[in-house]
């Protein structure tokens, strides 16, 4: 089975392949659409998530028409409607060739629910929390069918799994409710096998697809081959409050070495700009001069902006030690073979 998956942001491109790679899955992180992909899970980061031209659209058209045999192509998308969630959609469903557009944007875990068609955040429509005022990319409407309207299409709200595949047989986009976990997989579990789909969804999306998938066992134990970091340094290029503290807690907690932009950069100015690039610069130049053998990385555009510099073409996602271990042991018990243990990740150049 091959599983396609386009988005628009760095972090979500890990996020949305992490939960196969717990389940056993092959999977990569393109950061160019032209990239070799022989993984059975493949996702496209187009890093267009912060601009607001037709750049990012055109981009993941040309993979959705690249991926148009695929399996399963989901378009993936920021859980509190970040972005240009209506125009991609719209975009890639033309460009795949698939009749139908079913969109489930929760993801229950972080807080974020769809209930009635509309987002919230812990009760909360989007719009009225701070994503509504947020300085680079301030989200205004958390209403999934009046974002397609704007664009002159309907798309019907259904409120469970069993009412979306009725409305799916006489509408051409529909969204789907979801205030639970549970309510994730039943949506999955009713719709994997249907190739006539484009599914369209936050990483709450891909985590029930994955769960609902059969584990997939043959790489188990070797894709996550890579050598644990004897000399790794900590990279802070986030300016959440979180991340900093984090960074406080390490520096008086370990010796390891760290770097970090100055945490009262503004998003989007130059000072942001040139701190970010600086540090890039002196990640890479670590990694190139043989001072550390692995990053610590927090900030998606931080990481995206090493990938870039190195240059690496992927990323490899791998489960932590304890899914890749269990995996390895069920296609150990089912091949005959002794499966070895191990775990880490590595850029392919």
């Amino acid at each position: 089975m091959r599983v396609r998956i386009i988005t628009d942001d760095f972090t979500s491109a890990l996020d949305g392949t992490a939960c196969f790679a717990e389940r056993g899955w092959d999977t990569a992180v393109l950061t160019r659409q032209d990239s070799l992909a022989r993984a059975a899970v493949v996702s496209l980061d187009t890093d267009t998530r912060e601009h607001g031209d037709a750049r990012g659209t055109d981009i993941a058209a040309a993979a959705a028409l690249a991926w148009r045999d695929a399996d399963v192509l989901v378009l993936q998308f920021d859980s509190t409607l970040r972005g240009r969630v209506a125009r991609d959609c719209l975009a890639v469903r033309a460009a795949s060739g698939r009749r139908k557009l079913l969109i489930a944007a929760a993801f229950p875990l972080a807080g974020r629910t769809t209930e009635g068609g509309r987002v919230l955040v812990h009760g909360v429509p989007v719009e009225q929390t701070a994503f509504g005022r947020d300085p680079s990319l301030p989200v205004h409407e958390s209403h999934i069918p009046a974002l397609f309207a704007a664009h002159g299409v309907a798309v019907a709200v259904a409120r469970e799994a069993c009412d979306a595949r009725s409305l799916l047989e006489h509408h051409d986009a529909v969204a789907v409710d979801a205030r639970t976990e549970a309510d994730l997989d039943a949506i999955a579990a009713l719709f994997a096998s249907r190739h006539d789909l484009l599914w369209a969804g936050s990483t709450g999306l891909l985590r029930a697809l994955a769960r609902t998938l059969p584990m997939s066992c043959a790489s188990a134990g070797v894709r996550c081959a890579a050598p644990l970091a004897r000399r790794p340094w900590l990279v802070v290029g986030s300016i959440n409050p979180v991340s900093r503290r984090q960074l406080e807690a390490a520096r008086s907690q370990s010796h390891v070495k760290w770097l970090a932009t100055s945490a009262e950069c503004l998003p989007g100015s130059m000072a942001r700009h040139a701190a970010l690039r600086d540090l890039v610069e002196q990640a890479v130049t670590g990694i190139r001069d043989g001072a550390c053998d692995g990053l610590v990385v927090t900030g998606g555009e931080t990481a995206r902006r090493i990938v870039d510099a190195l240059p690496a073409v992927s990323v490899a996602v791998c489960a932590p030690r304890s899914h890749a271990r269990r995996a390895a042991r069920r296609a150990a018990r089912r091949d005959g073979h002794v499966a070895d243990d191990h775990e880490g990740g590595w850029l392919r150049r």
